[in-house]
């Protein structure tokens, strides 16, 4: 999972373990600190198979290797943009991947991405609405755990809220993609 955004952040430039840690950590549903014994087998085994390789940043007096991708890193990286997503538990997190590395592929692949986001997305919203109903509805019913409920109705209400921002988000993205590609085809 985690090759995804370590071989799309390479797509961009040249980078440290560190550095990469980094990136991985804010990229991960909910964030968090990778630690040492995460990363660097992670970029010992890309390494082995011949999709990174290292470099010597030559302005770094300490003689610091940045991990650079290689074309057999690009292929893969490639196919695993195009792997559809497992509805599980990850999933968030590997579309915040896929969300990073969306600049090194086609706009069909962007818009595509894009449009499975947007149908989890809606599928996870219509869900909250009908737990947020059926809430409701418990409460009209005189239930005697109102507090329960109330509490209830109020976590489910932050969840729609959260679907409701990511459709926003995305509609944005999808509208950028189409301003940039008639832009693109008024020069051609």
């Amino acid at each position: 999972m985690y090759e995804l955004l370590v071989l799309g952040m390479l797509m961009s430039r040249d980078m440290s373990g560190y550095k990469l840690r980094n990136v991985l950590g804010s990229a991960l549903v909910p964030r968090r600190k990778l630690s040492n014994g995460v990363m660097y087998p992670l970029l010992s085994k890309l390494a082995d198979e011949g999709e990174i390789i290292y470099i010597e940043e030559p302005k770094d007096p300490r003689n610091k290797k940045l991990a650079r991708i290689t074309e057999a890193g690009k292929t893969h990286f490639y196919e695993l943009m195009q792997q559809p997503v497992p509805d599980n538990a990850r999933n968030e997190s590997i579309y915040r991947f896929k969300f990073r590395g969306l600049f090194a592929v086609d706009t069909k692949e962007q818009r595509q991405i894009l449009q499975d986001y947007a149908n989890k997305v809606q599928e996870d919203l219509n869900i909250y609405k009908d737990v947020h109903q059926h809430l409701l509805q418990l409460l009209t019913a005189n239930e005697s755990n109102t507090a329960a409920i109330h509490a209830g109705i109020r976590s489910i209400e932050l969840s729609i809220t959260i679907c409701q921002a990511k459709q926003t988000w995305i509609t944005k993205y999808l509208v950028e993609i189409q301003n940039k590609e008639q832009k693109n085809d008024s020069k051609n």
